[in-house]
């Protein structure tokens, strides 16, 4: 198929418009350039095809030992408040931090994954 045959498609990533999306967070506590990246990696996997998900606090939190992780063939920073978020120690080499008091939103339990909803096996 050459070039002059193929069609062109758009193709969009979902806005951040709640403050639950980490990129609405990140936005609003100048990290422009981490919700940016996260949002290439989202825009080339939804031009795949590919339906993927992320945890991305996961991601921004790095590994228990401190290290980055790679989503979507891309390193991404270690944000301080996305390991205290996680649960994690904030004594790593690298660790972003643009403000000191800058809080990330607490973890959520959706009520589609507690206890209380699931029914009983028969």
């Amino acid at each position: 198929m050459s070039s002059k045959n193929r069609k062109v498609t758009q193709v969009r990533v979902r806005p951040a418009l709640s403050d639950t999306d980490v990129r609405f967070w990140l936005r609003a506590n100048g990290y422009d350039d981490v919700a940016d990246q996260i949002d290439k990696v989202m825009l080339r996997w939804k031009a795949q095809g590919k339906a993927t998900r992320r945890n991305w606090w996961e991601i921004l939190a790095g590994d228990k030992n401190g290290n980055p992780r790679i989503a979507g063939g891309k390193k991404f920073p270690i944000l301080r408040a996305a390991r205290i978020r996680q649960g994690l120690g904030t004594d790593v080499p690298n660790l972003l931090c643009r403000n000191v008091n800058e809080q990330a939103p607490p973890v959520r339990n959706p009520p589609r994954w507690s206890q209380e909803r699931r029914q009983p096996s028969t």
